[in-house]
Formats: structure tokens, sequence, C-alpha cells
């Protein structure tokens, strides 16, 4: 365990889109959970309905559609750091 984080900080010294890439990430998904919260509120505002069934209706195909957006961001960030993590590893030769 202790090689694997030796080896981790030295591929993140020479590398650091490794790190940038899952800042990325996570910047984001925050983007996004902020974004859908003012779009839920403005949808919920414009739909001026007290009734809890309609507004679940009207928002849960929004709310879904963000999920799966977060989802793939995730997605993207864990294939882009894997792949800057395997080719700077190898540019190392570890």
């Amino acid at each position: 365990m202790t090689i694997f984080f030796l080896n981790l900080t030295k591929i993140v010294e020479r590398n650091p889109r490794v790190y940038f890439a899952i800042i990325a990430g996570i910047a984001l998904c925050l983007m996004l959970f902020i974004a859908e919260a003012v779009h839920i509120q403005q949808l919920a505002e414009a739909a001026n309905s007290k009734d809890q069934v309609v507004l679940h209706e009207i928002l849960q195909p929004i709310a879904s559609r963000y999920t799966w957006s977060r989802i793939l961001v995730i997605v993207v960030m864990i294939f882009w750091s894997t792949a800057e993590y395997r080719k700077t590893k190898k540019q190392l030769g570890l």
C-alpha cells in the first residue's frame, strides 16, 4: 500500500492533470446541482400549483435529466483521470 501511495504521489507531481480531472468532475457536479435547484425552483413557481402530484409530474423528468448528467460527468471524470494516471505511470516506468 505504501508503494501505491508513493507512486501516486510521483504521478501527480509529474502530471497534475490527474488531480485536475477529479477537481473538474466535482466542480461540474456541483454546478449541475446548483443549476438543477434554480431550474426546479423556477418551474415550481411557474406551475403555480399546490398539488404535490402535479408538481412531482412536472419536476421528475427535469430532476432525472440532471441526475443522469451528473452520472455522466462522474464517469467521464473517472475515465479521464484513469487515462492520465496510466499514461504517466507508463512514462515513468512504474
